[in-house]
């Protein structure tokens, strides 16, 4: 694995399984919302994310999981995030925003260890823009009034910045 992958992948028509190592952060999550995006549009409705290897994340790459699950809710054959080998900080962090009643938590690993492959990059950077980080953190703040008090002071800075860069 390249040093610099954080994340591998491993799809099929219906689903796709995503190993995060290292941190997951607005740094590196560039990438993986642009495959979310392109697995939904191509149908595939269950997603299952192991973080055996991940070391922390932040709360945009959070908020971006969260959009994932909050959208396979609204199709029509509802879809399935699955979050597998949550442990310590990571499992605290995921329970105290309140993900862990849109998504499924599970201590079993599903790995499809022999199929995985890094996660080509789509042309972008691998970090997001700030509108990308600024809806995150709106997506984290509408799942309930606990995240919208602990966020809005993020989202108010990214729409102040928005304004000013109009």
């Amino acid at each position: 694995m390249n040093k610099e992958t954080n994340y591998q992948v491993h799809v099929t028509p219906e689903n796709a399984f995503i190993r995060v190592f290292q941190k997951a952060s607005y740094m590196n999550c560039g990438p993986l919302r642009s495959f979310f995006h392109e697995c939904v549009r191509a149908g595939r409705r269950n997603y299952v994310v192991d973080f055996q290897e991940c070391s922390s994340m932040d709360s945009t790459f959070l908020g971006i999981l969260v959009a994932l699950a909050m959208q396979l809710r609204k199709v029509e054959d509802e879809g399935c995030l699955t979050l597998v080998n949550l442990t310590g900080r990571n499992l605290e962090t995921v329970r105290n925003l309140g993900i862990h009643k849109i998504a499924e938590i599970n201590s079993n690993e599903l790995s499809p260890e022999d199929d995985l492959g890094e996660l080509e990059r789509s042309g972008e950077g691998e970090s997001v823009s700030s509108e990308t980080i600024y809806q995150a953190h709106k997506t984290l703040m509408d799942l309930n009034e606990k995240n919208a008090r602990m966020f809005s002071d993020v989202v108010a800075f990214l729409e102040r910045e928005k304004e000013h860069s109009a």
